[in-house]
């Protein structure tokens, strides 16, 4: 099952994560606290979710262990450790299992690439270190035989063997004693005299009968064995010793010697010693500092009991009586996954790992998940993998076993597991025979990516036959990428056997001939390319192998490229999404996934989703576009996904992450269309933003480097699209807000200005959205002395006339001037004593006079307050004031539902009533004022203004409205 790809409920497990990612993300330290063990489990996970992969670690390479090491037994325990693609490192893993080894039943380290080889014997050792005799198993066996001695030369006692004693100790497991050719003794006549086992105080005789005794918590091996009644058979010299040992060292009582040492040192004391001295350690801090890795305390704990024992003595009849006894305890550890190129030891260290000394036998997984290295690494997965960490326990215990990647495991004799229900080899080849003995496996996958090394296998047809025909609880078979289902024919030969009883799950996914698009699959759920169902399937079967995802991703690509019928949205876009974030360093599914994305965005259904529901598809996209900026596919797909967003709406939560991205893509003028997708997104990202976005676009550098787009233009001569939506963002972006017009004259732009008219006059977009900018700039009373220069005026003055773009050019200059006038003559005469003032008051006059009142415009206003500005003047300047009311006429007319409540909102009316007080306005200002004021009063009577706004008299006949 996928994760939901929308956003979280109220439910109290989403809340408590979305309170422990705060915790997480603001590194809010843990470490003087005390927490149950779910919620540890939970900032584990949280922590590795939004740090795995993260390049940030080369910055901050101590983060993770800073991070894991705040983690202790006694207050905030784990159960679970999910670390995969984490930089975590040999220390770390160290710390987490030295101190967590009495509940870790979880631990993932797949794809932790900053392991080593040394992290392998100790992941398999350390887990079931033994710290009480709470937690103590011990297995005695005592037989006694007739026989003659061999000679000593074939036998190898212990250093704990009495001199001048009949007795004689081995050191070795029980399981590797046998009564072959490599026995010690060679014994006739035997007769077992005890097989006892005990546990949590209770001791189980396997002899007859199993007959269990409470006898009770024993707190050393010296009690033990007098509960099992060992030493009524002789033995005194082992009594002897186990009493001695008590007396010297004593239990895990007061710990008094405490010493600091280096890290490595402590492995090679785990990874070398044959008698390890110390059964627990405790790694903490030792100042009240930041922990660090390379400082620890060891607290060691004297426990020196031989894990094992093989014991002969010789009675006084000369029979001899064999005593093999283990000490172990289960660990709670029930699932392992491994999986790195780093951690499996080189071929020279296989031989040393094989003593099983060094392997815990007795480690009860039941789910052990192996995934092979990278094939260009020079370690690699042996056959002897199995016999290492397989162990006899394990054919008990084992129901999920994953060898994927494992390359060619030669295992010529049937498996031994059970119990295994579930059994994964994925892209890993193995003698299908062996499998045939796994009689309650339920879950099989043989399936393969490698199209050059394909499973081949002879006969597909009576293979597969056979290997489904032995395993009868087979319910979910995954052949994908191999042979096995046959030439072409209307039915898979191989699975004859189950069209009666379907599997619940077949993959078929790339098989040979076709297989998925035989008739009459007998499965239930089918991974395969025939049907839009196939691949979707295969989406989710296959999320974490990029191979066959990658494939699946673009053939759902072609389904909605090609097929118009009804597609499964809502599970497409759980597929792809949930891809996009797993794999986002994988290009080729980066690549797919936007693409089929893009066809999802534009459809019907994709439209009825709220922002909330498009949260995750912005950020996708964005991540992909971030991490492959370069490439020019990406970027594509990912603009053209962007265009069917409402924007800026839809990904203001990314707000900033989107405007970086797209100034990078504007500025790539290699992909030409590319830069167009970029320059009109983030034109309308800009365009309905508030003034503090707008300054946040501006301090990411948005003017400088859109002024450098349209100098590089200027210096091709190209005047295009690209040029003239430059200008409009700028524009929009500089609306009512100072810092930005201030940076746009920073960099020289009203040079850019003269240069833009001179060399391309007539293009009225080009002229209309420059002029427009200028507007913005001469609002600004403390910029607009920088407008004040004779050659800028004669300009402004020049374009009143202009009829480009309806009366957008001129209606734009005479904004700009009358701003400019506003200031007043004395400022006017200051910096322009050249410039014939009267004469640019008249041309205003002319051209306003000229314009329609109910002009349709291409303008968009947020605010009236720089309009009303001009009308609250002490000093009135009645040309400018003519314009600005012009402007509120004219609005509130054609537009009248948008700009009568802005008005309104404004304080327009009350500053309007006050103008008409003045006995000095012009009639003609007075007309236009009392206009405004009529058209607001229709508005709040009908909320319309109907036929009003197609006409352009400026009486209004308030009787017939």
């Amino acid at each position: 099952m996928l994760p939901r790809i929308f956003p979280p409920d109220n439910s109290p497990e989403s809340l408590l994560r979305i309170v422990v990612k705060f915790i997480v993300s603001n590194d809010i330290p843990i470490k003087c606290v005390s927490l149950p063990t779910e919620i540890c489990n939970t900032l584990l996970e949280v922590f590795r979710d939004l740090n795995a992969n993260n390049p940030i670690y080369i910055k901050d390479p101590g983060k993770v262990s800073r991070f894991i090491s705040q983690f202790r037994a006694d207050s905030t325990p784990l159960s679970v450790a999910r670390l995969s693609n984490l930089p975590i490192t040999d220390r770390d893993l160290l710390h987490l299992l030295c101190e967590h080894h009495n509940t870790l039943k979880y631990l993932d380290i797949d794809g932790c690439r900053d392991l080593t080889e040394n992290s392998f014997p100790t992941l398999l050792t350390l887990s079931s270190r033994l710290d009480n005799y709470d937690r103590l198993i011990v297995n005695v066996k005592l037989t006694e035989q007739d026989g003659e001695r061999q000679d000593a030369s074939m036998v190898s006692p212990s250093s704990s063997s009495v001199e001048g004693s009949d007795l004689i100790c081995f050191s070795d497991s029980l399981e590797d004693i046998s009564h072959d050719g490599d026995s010690v003794e060679a014994f006739h006549c035997s007769k077992a005299l005890l097989d006892k086992k005990y546990e949590r105080g209770v001791i189980t005789s396997n002899l007859g009968i199993c007959e269990s005794t409470h006898v009770g918590y024993k707190q050393d091996l010296l009690s033990i064995f007098e509960a099992m009644d060992v030493f009524q058979y002789g033995f005194e010299q082992l009594r002897r010793d186990l009493s001695s040992i008590n007396e010297d060292s004593g239990l895990i009582s007061d710990v008094t010697d405490t010493q600091r040492i280096d890290m490595n040192e402590t492995q090679k004391m785990f990874h070398h010693s044959e008698n390890l001295p110390c059964e627990r350690i405790r790694l903490s801090n030792t100042s009240n500092q930041e922990p660090t890795i390379s400082s620890y305390i060891l607290s060691t704990f004297e426990f020196p009991e031989i894990n094992s024992g093989h014991l002969v003595e010789k009675t006084s009849t000369g029979k001899f009586r064999h005593l093999k006894y283990q000490t172990y305890r289960l660990p709670p550890l029930e699932t392992l996954i491994i999986g790195s190129s780093n951690i499996f030891p080189r071929a020279r260290e296989w031989k040393r790992l094989v003593n099983k000394e060094k392997i815990d036998p007795h480690l009860p997984l039941k789910a052990f998940v192996l995934h092979g290295p990278d094939p260009h690494s020079s370690q690699f997965i042996s056959d002897s993998i199995l016999d290492l960490i397989v162990s006899s326990s394990m054919n008990q215990t084992l129901t999920y076993l994953d060898l994927s990647s494992c390359g060619a495991l030669t295992i010529s004799s049937p498996l031994k597991l059970e119990n295994l229900r579930t059994l994964i080899l994925y892209n890993t080849q193995i003698s299908l025979p062996c499998l045939k003995s796994l009689k309650k496996l339920r879950y099989l996958d043989i399936s393969t990516s490698f199209e050059r090394q394909a499973h081949s296998y002879e006969s597909p047809d009576s293979t597969l036959a056979e290997l489904v025909t032995s395993l009868p609880e087979l319910t979910h078979l995954d052949i994908s990428g191999t042979n096995l289902t046959g030439e072409r024919s209307n039915r898979i030969v191989g699975l004859e056997s189950r069209y009666n009883r379907p599997l619940e799950f077949l993959g078929v996914y790339n098989t040979a001939n076709d297989g998925s698009f035989r008739h009459c699959l007998p499965a239930l759920r089918i991974a395969g390319e025939a049907t839009e169902k196939h691949i979707l399937t295969a989406c989710e079967v296959y999320m974490d192998r990029s191979e066959f995802l990658t494939k699946a991703l673009n053939d759902l690509f072609h389904c909605f490229r090609h097929e118009s019928e009804f597609h499964d949205i809502v599970r497409s876009l759980n597929c792809v999404l949930t891809a996009m974030e797993r794999h986002l360093e994988e290009k080729p599914i980066q690549i797919a996934a936007s693409a089929s994305l893009f066809y999802m965005v534009k459809s019907e259904d994709a439209k009825n989703y709220s922002a909330l529901m498009k949260r995750p598809i912005v950020s996708r996209l964005l991540d992909a576009m971030h991490r492959f900026q370069n490439d020019s596919t990406m970027l594509r797909n990912g603009s053209l996904t962007m265009i069917h967003f409402k924007l800026p709406h839809d990904v203001l939560f990314e707000y900033p992450r989107v405007v970086k991205l797209l100034l990078f893509i504007v500025m790539n003028e290699e992909e030409e269309f590319i830069q167009r997708l970029g320059i009109y997104l983030l034109n309308s990202l800009v365009c309905h933003v508030d003034r503090g976005q707008k300054t946040l676009v501006g301090d990411l550098g948005a003017i400088e480097k859109l002024v450098k787009l349209i100098r590089n233009k200027l210096a091709k001569n190209q005047c295009d699209e690209v040029m003239e939506i430059a200008w409009s963002t700028i524009w929009n972006v500089t609306d009512e807000n100072p810092t930005n017009c201030e940076r746009f004259l920073d960099n020289l732009g009203m040079d850019l200005f003269v240069r833009c008219m001179e060399a391309f006059p007539d293009p009225p977009d080009l002229l209309r959205n420059m002029m427009g900018l200028l507007g913005n700039v001469a609002e600004c009373e403390t910029l607009r002395p920088r407008l004040m220069e004779a050659d800028y005026i004669t300009r402004f003055s020049n374009l009143l006339a202009s009829e480009s773009d309806g009366i957008e050019v001129s209606y734009n200059a005479a904004g700009i001037l009358s701003h400019i006038v506003s200031d007043g003559e004395e400022v006017w005469s200051r910096l322009l004593s050249k410039t014939d003032r009267a004469d640019i008051l008249y041309r205003m006059r002319m051209a306003i006079s000229r314009w329609q009142i109910n002009s349709r415009r291409n303008i968009n206003y947020r605010s009236f307050e720089p309009i009303l500005r001009l009308l609250k003047t002490e000093k009135p300047v009645y040309e400018a004031q003519y314009w600005a009311i012009w402007a509120l006429a004219n609005l509130t007319r054609v537009y009248s539902p948008k700009y009568c409540p802005l008005l309104i909102a404004d304080g327009g009316v009350k500053i309007l009533e006050t103008l008409l007080q003045d006995e000095q306005l012009p009639s003609h200002v007075r007309k236009l004022a009392v206009l405004t004021l009529q058209q607001i009063e229709l508005w709040k009577k009908y909320a319309s203004l109907g036929a009003l706004e197609n006409s352009t008299s400026i009486e209004i006949d308030l009787n017939r409205c």
